[in-house]
Order: structure tokens, then sequence, then C-alpha cells
């Protein structure tokens, strides 16, 4: 059991790296086989499959098959939820995942929601001055402008100044 899970985080650990070299037919493969090897050990609610389904959907978005992308990532996003409740960093990195889809789709309004409720998951669990609530109303503040929102997007982009300031420096 112990070396099918390692087993499992190579072939994930690999995946990602084929990723970085724009292999992704044999990252897909690799994911795949990790997600198959966790569930056959622990079964399909556990955060490893989340993890491979994750990594799923990130390949498939990298190829511009987004619905393949939405369709891993809402199964890590499920999983996650049903592991950790709402008030996890894994179900706001799911979140944020989705609402990247979903911008690549020109589905803002739907990018908005999924980023709202990121950022406040990360604002419950990090506090506001966290690069992850930094990094969230970066995106938002994308998001508000390919809506045409500028007032917003410009509020948005401030914050994430600010923190990103505060937590590196001026420089």
């Amino acid at each position: 059991r112990e070396s099918n899970v390692i087993r499992a985080f190579v072939l994930d650990t690999r995946g990602l790296t084929l990723s970085m070299t724009c292999q992704y037919k044999l990252s897909i493969s690799c994911h795949e086989e990790a997600a198959k090897i966790y569930t056959a050990i622990h079964d399909k609610h556990h955060c490893n499959v989340a993890t491979s389904y994750n990594n799923l959907g990130n390949v498939y978005q990298e190829l511009g098959q987004y619905n393949e992308a939405k369709e891993f990532l809402e199964k890590a996003l499920i999983i996650n939820k049903k592991i950790f409740g709402e008030d996890h960093g894994d179900v706001a990195g799911s979140y944020r995942n989705l609402a990247n889809v979903y911008q690549d789709l020109g589905q803002y309004n739907e990018a908005k929601k999924f980023l709202e409720k990121a950022l406040s998951i990360n604002k419950t669990i990090f506090g506001e001055d966290h690069a992850d609530v930094a990094g969230t109303y970066n995106n938002l503040g994308n998001v508000y402008k390919q809506l045409g929102q500028y007032n917003e997007a410009k509020e948005f982009f401030e914050k994430a100044l600010i923190i990103n300031k505060k937590i590196f420096g001026e420089d």
C-alpha cells in the first residue's frame, strides 16, 4: 500500500513536470494513473484524488479544453468541500482554479462569483494581509476590468498592491 501511495505521488509529480515542459498528453496519463491508484487505496473522496483531479483540470485548461478542465476542477472542489468544509485553503484554491477557467471562457460573472468565494475563505483563514488574499484581489481586478467596470477593477488592484507592499516591501 505504501509503495502504491509513493508511486501515485511520483506520477502526479511527474505529471506536473511534464506540464511545465508542455508535454500535456503524457502529463494527463500520469495524473489519471495517480488518481486511479489513490482511489483504489483510499476511496474517491480523498484529498490526494482531489489533487490529481485538480492537476488534470489545470492541464486540460492549458490545452484549451475548458469543459474537461471544469469537469475535473468541479470534482476536486466537491471532494475538498466534503473533506475540509467550506473554510479551507484547498477549497479556496479550487474556487480560484474554476474562476480561471471561466475567465478563459469569457464568462466573467461566473469567474467573479468563484473569486468572491475564494476571497471570503482566504480572508477568514489568513486575514487581510496575506499573499493569497492579494492574489485573489488581483484576479478580481482582472475580472472587473474584463467586464468594463474600471473603477471596481482599480479598487481591487490597489488593495492587492497595498497588501503586496506590506508583505514584500516597496521594492
